[in-house]
Order: C-alpha cells, then sequence, then structure tokens
C-alpha cells in the first residue's frame, strides 16, 4: 500500500475521480434531457445525482489543497461519496422495477451511514474509523447493486449489465481489501491512510466504466423495443402485419421443401363500426385487445396471431391440412362468440366472421390471402358469425 501511495499521488486521483464523476453526471442529465418525452428515463436522475453526490465529495476532499479547512471536512466529503453509492445502488433497483429482495439495503445502509457519523462526531475525523465503516458501507452497496445487475431479468440487457456487476464486485473487493488492511494493522497512524490511493484508483476504474456500461444498457433496451415495435401490433401485443407476412413467406418456402402446407385464416370483427359508434374509439380499442387474448389464448406455437388492420385480425399455420384449419376456424368462432368483453361496466358478445384457405405448394402467399379474403367476405355475406372457406381451392 505505502508504494503505491508513493507511485499514484492521493491529491492528483482525487482531481480525476471529480472529473469523471462531473463528466458521467453531465452525460446522465444529457441523456435524460434527450430522452425527456420518451417514457425511457427510469433511473437517470438517480444515477446523475449519484455521481453529483461522488464529485462533490471528491472536491470537498480537495479543498485543504487550497488551505480551506473545516471541521468535519474528511466527514463531509466521505460521507457525500457514500450518499452517491447510495444513490448508484438506488438508480439500479429502480431502474429494475424495485425488486423487493433488495429492499432491505437501503436500510441496512442508512443504519452504517448513522454509525459512522456518531462516531466520527465523537472521536474526530479518525482515519481508521472513516475507512473500516464507511468502506464496510460502500462494500455492501457495490456488492448489492453488482448482484442486481448480475441478475438482470431482460435477455437483451444481461450482457452489459453483467460486465457491470463485475466491475461493482471489482470494487466492493477493493474497498474489503482496504478495510482488511487497517484491521491486520492496528497500530497504524489513524491521521494518515496509505491505503487512499488504491481505493481512490479503484473507484476511477468503476467510475471509468459503470457510465459505459448503463449506456451501453440502455441501447440494447432501446434496440429490443425497436424490434419488437416493428414486428409487434401497438394496441393489441400481436404480431402485426409486417411480421406476419415475413413468417408466412418462411414458411411456405419451407413447406415446399418439406412437402407440407400451411394455412391461412383471415378474422373480421362482427358490426365493430357498432361498438366504436356506442363506446366511442377507446372501447374500440378494449374490444380489440380482449378479442386479441381469446385469439392468442387458443391459437398455439407455431402458429401465429397477428392484427393486420383496423378490425381484422390473421392466423397463420403451419404444416397443417384443410380439416385442421376448418377446425380452427370454428374453435375460433366459438371463443370469441362465448367470450364477454366488458367495456366501460357493460358486458358485450361480440362475433367475428372468418375465412380461411390452405395454400398449396406452388402458390404465393398473397394469393393464399387474396383467397381467404374472398372466403371472409362470403361469410359476411351468408349471415356472419360464421366460418367459410375458400371455395374451388381446397382439396
Amino acid at each position: 500500500m505505502e508504494t503505491l501511495a508513493r507511485l499514484a499521488h492521493a491529491g492528483t486521483l482525487l482531481i480525476v475521480n471529480a472529473l469523471l464523476a462531473s463528466l458521467s453526471c453531465a452525460i446522465f442529465l444529457a441523456l435524460r434531457w434527450s430522452l425527456r418525452h420518451s417514457g425511457r428515463t427510469r433511473g437517470l436522475v438517480l444515477w446523475a445525482l449519484s455521481q453529483a453526490f461522488v464529485a462533490g465529495g471528491f472536491c470537498v476532499l480537495i479543498l485543504p489543497a487550497f488551505q480551506i479547512h473545516f471541521v468535519g471536512l474528511g466527514l463531509l466529503g466521505n460521507l457525500l461519496i457514500d450518499l452517491g453509492t447510495a444513490f448508484s445502488f438506488a438508480a439500479v433497483w429502480i431502474y429494475f422495477s424495485k425488486p423487493r429482495r433488495f429492499g432491505f439495503v437501503i436500510i441496512v445502509a442508512a443504519a452504517v451511514a448513522i454509525v459512522e457519523s456518531i462516531l466520527v462526531l465523537r472521536g474526530g475525523e479518525d482515519l481508521r474509523v472513516m475507512v473500516m465503516v464507511g468502506g464496510s458501507l460502500k462494500a455492501i452497496l457495490a456488492f448489492a447493486t453488482g448482484l442486481m445487475l448480475w441478475r438482470c431479468p431482460d435477455p437483451s440487457e444481461r450482457v452489459p449489465a453483467r460486465v457491470a456487476a463485475a466491475f461493482h464486485a471489482f470494487w466492493g473487493l477493493a474497498l474489503l481489501i482496504r478495510v482488511a488492511w487497517w484491521v491486520v494493522h492496528p497500530a497504524a497512524e489513524g491521521l494518515h491512510d496509505v491505503t487512499s490511493s488504491f481505493g481512490l484508483l479503484a473507484r476511477m476504474v468503476l467510475t471509468w466504466a459503470i457510465t459505459p456500461c448503463l449506456l451501453w444498457m440502455m441501447s440494447r433496451q432501446f434496440d429490443a423495443d425497436l424490434r419488437r415495435l416493428a414486428h409487434e401490433d401497438a394496441l393489441t401485443g400481436v404480431a402485426n402485419r409486417r411480421a406476419m407476412w415475413g413468417a408466412a413467406e418462411r414458411s411456405l418456402s419451407h413447406a415446399a421443401s418439406t412437402r407440407s402446407r400451411c394455412g391461412v385464416l383471415i378474422l373480421d370483427v362482427d358490426h365493430f363500426k357498432a361498438i366504436n359508434d356506442r363506446f366511442g374509439h377507446p372501447g374500440g380499442d378494449q374490444v380489440l385487445i380482449a378479442i386479441a387474448k381469446v385469439l392468442q389464448a387458443a391459437v398455439k406455437s407455431p402458429d401465429l396471431v397477428a392484427r393486420i388492420g383496423g378490425e381484422e385480425f390473421m392466423v397463420l399455420m403451419r404444416d397443417t391440412d384443410a380439416s385442421a384449419v376448418a377446425r380452427m376456424a370454428e374453435d375460433l368462432r366459438r371463443a370469441v362468440e362465448t367470450a364477454p368483453f366488458a367495456v366501460d361496466g357493460v358486458t358485450l358478445h361480440c362475433t367475428v366472421s372468418i375465412g380461411h384457405h390452405v395454400a398449396e405448394t406452388d402458390e404465393s402467399w398473397n394469393d393464399a390471402v387474396t383467397r381467404a379474403d374472398r372466403a371472409l367476405y362470403a361469410a359476411k355475406l351468408r349471415g356472419r358469425n360464421r366460418a367459410e372457406v375458400a371455395e374451388g381451392f381446397e382439396r
């Protein structure tokens, strides 16, 4: 520790840490401002505050170099850094939607901070006490933050989250090494901390690494959201037209090579305009969402449900035949007919008309959809709430 203290001047490291934390704070604030209308700012303010407190703590500890001294200066600087560490933990906690198992850490950290303040105020700024108690506090928060990051529930963010977790574990270990040094050196002078350079270097590595990791996490989340929105209907959560067309064309290509067949069903909600006229578009949206849930419950993977526009839904059936498609059409018709839909406290019963078709091996997807759509038109003409096959094409 003494050799490291000679090689790395603590004053320089204090300045570097203050600058890095200030830069991280500015980055998080800029990101918060740029995303203010997106609803994707969870935890950003707390991350910015955490870096602001850390920067403030290091700035306070630099003051003696400018001949500025006051009672409790060291305690104030270290408590600001402790507070920044606590805010960093809180930011991750909120980012991951407040997992209950980690809520107690805040209480433990607050209790340790109070103990540290009491001991220093009573006994003076003894570095042994401040490093051992304050280091233990920050180690608890570092390991808890790292564990939350390691358990990141979103697969798209897991890699950067675990990289960030590794750096938090590194910092927590460095803090424990500092604490252990004071434990095994009981005769060390409590007015001079030879472990400060080691601790400041570890903190510098954490600040240097954590901001890019968190930005990496958020960018992965945005990418996943964009991919999901590109293939998901924004209202109902089922696949959208683009996703259905892509999946169908791949399925037809596969079917041609395996001599299997694909089925397409088009469903249209009967008298949907009357629902919109009675309950308004919000009421109509509630009905569409409820119907989508009924269809999703009835259609199992690898088959696919999509909303292709307005009140129209589509089902793609893979590796099937005409009788299976006909059974599916009737099952879906009955499932919608028997399901109650609550809109503004009123219970409705809706029906759907369905046209279905099984594509031939040499048939294009657009041709298959056209034939299913003609069958749907026939179902409408013949009284609705029924399923019709594309006549002249099924075998």
